[in-house]
């Protein structure tokens, strides 16, 4: 079997829908792919923009998104891998690269891309002859789906796959399924360690249930969710956690970490005990490792056992994958009501909200973003998908949106402007589902010429513009800066006066400018039933800022 039909059979077989791709690599596969096998291959506008869809698609599958680019695209698609990567998402990066003979000889368009991948991957692998890109791309989809999922890179020795695409693969077809989705394997926790788990869970006065992205990926179940109801235990959520539960579940207290909310966050800071359930425990989810302190006992549930204790050093470390330790955990932890701590963490939740209700009513100078938020979350449907933007995008998103477990919610991991690609990857995943970008202005400045690529191949997402000419976080980002500074920041980083809506008619998209909040609502009505991908701007108040995520 040669590279084209094993590559094509291989995608198949795995369940892909579609793949995404800047020209030229393996040009043969992809006129066939779509018709000759049902695999969609999406042309994108730059490599980075390629990266991005990919991840929304494994994001939203769990299935490797699958990127392609030739050799001198390469650094442009390390970069488009670098969120995915922070993220923990299994994205698998091919790229071609000129043949052994050209090597080290000042070839056109090549230079040692290997180590721009470095740094974002968990595997590279280096397909020498032809006939070996197959076990070499297999071994790549190995990588990304067992253990902690992360992006992996396969370069081809061909420079636009031509030797690859023709060249017959060693060995005989076997597409090993198993690796089609993450978690390829589940294990379970050492059994003394899960008793030593659950005897903490017992003794606890003040323990918090952490629901990291690990969690929400594992455990479609709800077995952690189930726990916390026995045991009485409140549950927050990372960013990447949320819709794990309903947000109107009497259990859930908010958003944890800098992008969170002070209710989530002042819980921690109390709890005698946390349990982070597939989550980095990064100093982005613990306010800089402030919340909680270091004197707090952990429970850490985790696939990679060597993050485990990694940053808290009182920490019992349950190696595996979510669901099964969860399911562990229930046997040995008892039924118990902690009526004070449960509601002491839920007037938290109460002030939180009341604080978000005053900011909503407070006048502004254009739309009050608080009050967008609202508007969105009545609208939202029950089976939509959130992909959000770094930033004020997350920060308003993740506090400020109202969402329900039937939802979900994506967000970038760091990057600016990775959501709007992101979430064409994700539609394409889910043609039947709303999917609504909600980005900021500076945020979509970034890949505007994907506009084409949604019309293209026919992606009807929504992309909500928070437009409030500048990037609005910069100038709030030091809590020292005078009014001079800000003033002076300001100016530097202003764009008023682009019509974004206009642009996405160029593309022969819709377009949408709202200046009153009353018309929003009825504009995303309108947009979810459209055939067409649509762009709403809404004129917002850059002085609305989003609450502190602790006080």
């Amino acid at each position: 079997m040669n590279g084209k039909e094993y590559m094509s059979r291989l995608f198949r077989d795995h369940g892909h829908t579609h793949v995404f791709y800047m020209e030229t690599l393996f040009t043969a596969t992809f006129l066939d792919l779509e018709e000759m096998y049902g695999v969609k291959p999406v042309l994108a506008h730059s490599e980075l923009a390629a990266g991005y869809m990919a991840d929304g698609y494994a994001r939203s599958t769990q299935k490797p998104g699958l990127c392609f680019a030739q050799s001198i695209g390469a650094a442009n698609l390390a970069a488009g891998i670098h969120d995915a990567w922070l993220a923990n998402s299994p994205v698998v990066a091919v790229t071609g690269k000129k043949m052994p003979h050209l090597q080290y000889r000042n070839a056109y368009q090549e230079s040692d891309h290997s180590k721009l991948f470095q740094g974002v991957t968990k595997f590279h692998g280096i397909a020498f002859e032809a006939g070996e890109f197959a076990r070499v791309l297999k071994q790549g989809l190995r990588e990304a789906t067992t253990g902690r999922p992360q992006p992996v890179h396969i370069d081809a020795f061909d420079f636009e796959g031509i030797a690859t695409e023709d060249a017959e693969m060693n060995g005989p077809y076997d597409p090993e399924l198993q690796y089609s989705k993450s978690p390829a394997y589940r294990p379970s926790a050492d059994e003394s360690s899960v008793k030593k788990a659950a005897e903490a869970i017992n003794k606890a006065s003040k323990p918090i249930l952490v629901i990291g992205r690990g969690a929400a990926v594992s455990d479609k179940e709800k077995t952690l969710a189930a726990l916390a109801r026995k045991a009485d235990i409140p549950i927050v959520c990372t960013p990447d956690g949320k819709t794990f539960v309903d947000e109107d579940d009497s259990l859930w207290i908010g958003v944890a970490g800098t992008y969170g909310m002070f209710s989530a966050n002042r819980a921690i800071k109390e709890a005698d005990l946390v349990i982070y359930a597939g989550s980095m425990v990064s100093d982005q989810t613990t306010l800089g490792f402030s919340a909680p302190s270091s004197k707090t006992l952990i429970i850490q549930i985790d696939i990679d056992g060597a993050k485990i204790g990694q940053n808290y050093p009182n920490t019992i470390g349950l190696n595996g994958d979510v669901l099964m330790v969860a399911g562990q955990l229930a046997k040995e932890v008892k039924e118990k009501r902690r009526d004070q701590w449960r509601e002491a963490t839920a007037a938290y939740k109460r002030e939180f909200f009341k604080e978000l209700t005053d900011l909503a009513d407070k006048a502004s100078n254009g739309v009050n973003i608080a009050k967008m938020c609202g508007e969105i979350s009545k609208v939202l449907p029950d089976d939509a998908i959130v992909v959000a933007d770094t930033g004020w995008s997350a920060m308003w998103s993740s506090t400020a949106l109202r969402m329900k477990s039937t939802q979900n919610y994506y967000r970038a991991a760091g990057t600016l402007g990775w959501s709007f690609p992101a979430s064409l990857g994700v539609k394409c995943a889910h043609k039947e589902r709303p999917v609504i970008n909600f980005t900021g202005d500076g945020g979509m400045m970034y890949y505007f010429t994907e506009w084409e690529t949604a019309v293209r191949e026919g992606l009807n997402i929504i992309s909500i513009v928070n437009h409030n000419g500048l990037l609005a976080q910069c100038v709030r980002f030091r809590e020292e800066a005078t009014q001079k500074m800000m003033d002076q920041e300001r100016e530097k980083i202003s764009f008023p006066n682009i019509n974004f809506s206009e642009a996405a008619k160029a593309f022969g998209a819709n377009g949408v400018r709202i200046e009153k909040i009353a018309d929003l609502a009825p504009a995303i009505k309108v947009a979810i039933e459209s055939e067409k991908p649509t762009l709403i701007e809404v004129m917002t108040d850059w002085e609305i800022s989003p609450l502190a995520p602790i006080k």
